[in-house]
């Protein structure tokens, strides 16, 4: 078996016309399994084709979220079942959690699309048009790989309510890559079992020899995350951590600046992008890199289902390392915006929305907290 191959993507633009490229060809399947996918000027163009598909007989599955996918009209939901594709949403899970709060909090965060069984796409990129033009990170990806990802869409299409018959033999294949292949690992994550991104970010800062870059649209971690940070920089480790300026979501905005006191008294490097940065991922010397849809938050680490890969390969960890060292020096230092004489109204938004974090995530932690302050 030959090793997997990979195209790496920069942009959500240039993401989705790969995809769309691979759909076109298709000539037997398209599983694909979304957190937002709207039917708006782009999201419609996808639909169209995915019916066309499915009416000249191809195998075409789609999966959801409910939540993330919620602007998805109900015409368009219609005219997909009725031209043969078989949609499933991710929302009521009876057999897996039981009360409303879980059924609000836990999501399918994926972003997997896999053609033909042979080719697959994974990272942190959605369907809207208001992402057109963000930074992003996406993965093309073909070998074996693709085996393991055909097996994750299969497990949760069975978990949406799917027919164990319709998955036509996806469940026989392995998630874990043959120990032969070292060069990449597949990281799956299913809701409230422990998170292996979560580990592997981690391992990250706990293993670096000299650096470590971390990049994340969203920024609200967790204790033990804080703690290896802690650890890493006590060691000498160079941390860099990349997150927007302003992102499309308000709240997470506040609340990620509310944790820059503490990574500035960490010495962590954090560097703000200009433009919307909607890549996921990590960059551990010139060693491995781990890509895909997990945040630097709770939610990812605590209740989401992720999906993303880590690699063991230079040539890819370089190209990698391009794309993001130069979305750094396109970034504002943090130390450079004199954020100490910030005004108050500017601080009474960082708290609400660390209050209101604290509040929707019962176990996060407090930012103030001498527990996490080491």
């Amino acid at each position: 078996m030959k090793e997997s191959n990979y195209t790496i993507y920069s942009t959500t633009q240039d993401a989705w016309d790969a995809m769309y490229n691979a759909i076109e060809k298709a000539k037997e399947s398209i599983y694909w399994e979304l957190y937002i996918f709207v039917d708006d000027e782009e999201g419609n163009r996808f639909f169209d084709l995915m019916e066309k598909k499915a009416q000249e007989g191809m195998d075409v599955k789609l999966i959801v979220d409910y939540f993330g996918s919620f602007g998805l009209s109900r015409k368009r939901v219609h005219s997909l079942k009725k031209s043969g594709v078989d949609l499933q949403f991710f929302h009521a899970r009876r057999h897996r959690y039981r009360g409303i709060w879980r059924r609000i909090i836990s999501r399918t965060h994926r972003k997997v699309l896999i053609v033909d069984k042979k080719i697959g796409f994974i990272g942190g990129v959605n369907v809207d048009k208001r992402m057109k033009d963000w930074l992003d990170i996406h993965l093309q990806v073909q070998g074996e790989v693709v085996h393991s990802l055909l097996r994750s869409f299969a497990k949760m299409y069975i978990i949406c309510g799917g027919e164990k018959e319709n998955l036509k033999g996806l469940i026989k294949y392995k998630t874990r890559i043959k120990k032969g292949l070292k060069n990449i690992e597949l990281i799956i994550d299913e809701g409230r079992k422990k998170s292996r991104a979560k580990k592997k970010y981690i391992e990250a800062l706990l293993k670096a020899r000299e650096r470590v870059i971390l990049f994340s649209p969203y920024y609200f971690p967790d204790k033990d995350f804080l703690f290896a940070l802690w650890k890493a920089r006590k060691r000498g480790v160079r941390v860099d951590l990349l997150i927007p300026f302003r992102t499309d979501v308000r709240i997470a905005t506040y609340a990620a600046y509310g944790w820059f006191a503490l990574m500035k008294k960490y010495g962590v490097r954090v560097q703000l992008s200009q433009k919307m940065m909607h890549g996921k991922g990590v960059i551990v010397d010139d060693d491995w890199a781990m890509i895909g849809s997990s945040n630097l938050e709770f939610g990812s680490f605590h209740d989401y289902f992720e999906a993303n890969v880590k690699i063991h390969q230079k040539d890819f960890v370089s190209k990698l390392k391009i794309t993001v060292l130069h979305w750094i020096e396109m970034s504002v230092p943090f130390e450079t915006l004199n954020w100490e004489k910030r005004g108050n109204i500017q601080k009474i938004k960082e708290w609400c929305a660390l209050r209101l974090y604290r509040l929707w995530f019962k176990q996060a932690p407090d930012v103030k907290s001498k527990e996490i302050e080491h």
